[in-house]
C-alpha cells in the first residue's frame, strides 16, 4: 500500500474519532469516578451516585447508538477480552437508561 493511501486512510479514520468532551458535566463525572477509585483503593465507602441528568441520558444514548458500534467495527477491538468489555459497557449504559426512565416516570 502506498504511503499516500495509508495517509488517506489515517485521515479518514481520524475524522471518526470524537473530540474529548469539554463540558463541566463530563469533568464532574470524571472526578467523581476518580475519587471513588481512590476510596476503593483506601478501603473506604464510595461517594453517593451523582444525579442522572438529561445530559447524561443524551450522552448514554449517543454512546449506545454511535460510540460502541464504532468500537465493535474497529479491527483493534475484535479480541474476546475487548468484546467482553464492550458487552459489559453496553449493559451498564442500558442499565443507566433504564434507571433514568424509572426516575422520570
Amino acid at each position: 500500500m502506498s504511503l499516500r493511501r495509508k495517509l488517506e486512510r489515517l485521515e479518514a479514520t481520524a475524522g471518526v474519532r470524537a473530540e474529548p468532551p469539554q463540558n463541566s458535566r463530563f469533568w464532574e463525572r470524571f472526578f467523581h469516578a476518580h475519587e471513588n477509585a481512590r476510596r476503593e483503593l483506601e478501603g473506604r465507602e464510595p461517594l453517593p451516585d451523582l444525579p442522572y441528568t438529561l445530559e447524561d441520558l443524551e450522552d448514554d444514548a449517543d454512546t449506545l447508538e454511535n460510540v460502541i458500534p464504532a468500537y465493535r467495527a474497529d479491527p483493534g477491538w475484535q479480541s474476546e477480552q475487548a468484546k467482553a468489555f464492550l458487552d459489559h459497557w453496553e449493559q451498564h449504559i442500558k442499565g443507566n437508561l433504564q434507571r433514568g426512565a424509572q426516575t422520570d416516570g
